[in-house]
């Protein structure tokens, strides 16, 4: 190197630094999906300049179907992830969303890898990451709070999967796409993994089929 320049170069770095030091971190924003433009249930954070960056990880701990004062949930809760600004990871199904059929209906949440179901006696939440202790550790939904479950969360393909000893999937959900294009939501549970509900998509609790509940449905 020339001696004439040799000076110059921790003069560069340090500019350098100094550079990457000051620049703005690129904001963290939601998945995309036109179904929340529409301010539909669940809501998620609007994508906008200055938008406070919060993790998955960080709603660790704030949600589940026993309250603070020890009682079992009776309600619709208010969403837990409508701070949450963690994209979702790739290649994983977008299945956020207010879904009901005739017998059924749920909330489904999702940001990072955590996904939360719920419903008005539960709230069934935990993180993707294939192990029990990061998946639903919570009670079976019957508003009691009496019979507890714990189950790992794994996603495959188009589906959310709910593994009991790292065995084979004892519930799913699954996104599929029916005839007329529309999503839905496939709830499998039990031996066999048979349907057990059929779901679309619905803006609010209001729009759903009065018949809809959040218990098991009659098959």
């Amino acid at each position: 190197m020339n001696p004439r320049f040799a000076g110059w170069v921790p003069i560069a770095l340090l500019l350098s630094a100094c550079a990457a030091a000051t620049d703005p971190e690129p904001e963290q924003c939601p998945t995309d999906n036109d179904v929340f433009g529409l301010e539909c249930e669940p809501a998620v954070p609007a994508c906008e300049p200055g938008l406070e960056p919060r993790s998955a990880e960080s709603h660790q701990g704030s949600f589940g179907s026993l309250g603070d004062d020890g009682g079992c949930q009776s309600e619709w809760p208010d969403p837990y992830l409508a701070e949450c600004t963690e994209p979702l990871p790739d290649g994983i199904p977008d299945l956020r969303g207010l879904w009901a059929d005739d017998g059924h209906v749920e909330r489904v949440e999702q940001c990072g890898n955590v996904v939360i179901m719920v419903g008005d006696t539960y709230t069934h939440g935990g993180y993707a990451t294939g192990l029990a202790e990061d998946g639903v550790n919570d009670f079976a939904g019957d508003g009691t709070c009496s019979s507890p479950i714990s189950v790992a969360l794994v996603y495959e393909a188009n589906e959310l999967q709910f593994r009991l000893g790292g065995e084979s999937p004892i519930v799913t959900r699954s996104l599929e796409v029916a005839a007329d294009g529309e999503d839905e939501l496939v709830w499998r549970f039990g031996l066999g993994l048979p349907e057990v509900a059929r779901m679309r998509r619905h803006c609010a609790l209001e729009d759903v089929p009065a018949t809809a509940g959040t218990g098991l449905p009659d098959r």
